[in-house]
């Protein structure tokens, strides 16, 4: 993975999160504080937008939040594990424990939204997922994140 899109720094546990809204909320401020959206609030209605358009919420507890926006200055990816069960409109009709968020510039939004396409697919393997799922070590998240090849 390449390191200006996810590292280390890029993984949050957060344990006040109760609801999806509460949920784009910590991955809003989270992004900005880390310097990839000029407008944290632009950036959370543009998580909210996204949503309404169509779940995010992949399967076995794992959702892929994102958004194409002017506000978002740089490709981003961060890795949220959510303390609480997040009630979401998954495909399964599951809540959500982990996000993979993402911040995709207009520009050169095709590029990232491959990464979109990647996420989901390593999601199909039942492994990846569940090593994502059970770990809480900061640097085996990285390294199994790192698997995926952008």
């Amino acid at each position: 993975m390449n390191e200006q899109v996810f590292n280390q720094a890029h993984i949050l546990f957060d344990n006040t999160a109760t609801t999806q809204e509460e949920a784009f909320r910590v991955i809003a401020q989270f992004a900005y504080k880390l310097g990839f959206v000029e407008n944290e609030e632009a950036y959370f209605e543009g998580l909210k937008e996204r949503e309404n358009e169509a779940t995010t919420g992949f399967k076995d507890h794992i959702a892929i939040p994102h958004c194409k926006h002017q506000t978002n200055l740089k490709p981003g990816m961060f890795l949220v594990k959510f303390e609480h069960d997040i009630p979401w409109q998954a495909l399964d009709k599951q809540p959500v424990r982990v996000a993979f968020a993402l911040t995709i510039p207009l520009e050169g939004a095709t590029e990232h939204l491959k990464l979109l396409s990647l996420i989901a697919r390593k999601l199909i393997d039942d492994t990846f997922r569940e090593d994502i799922l059970t770990s809480n070590d900061p640097e085996k998240l990285t390294q199994i994140i790192d698997s995926i090849v952008f």
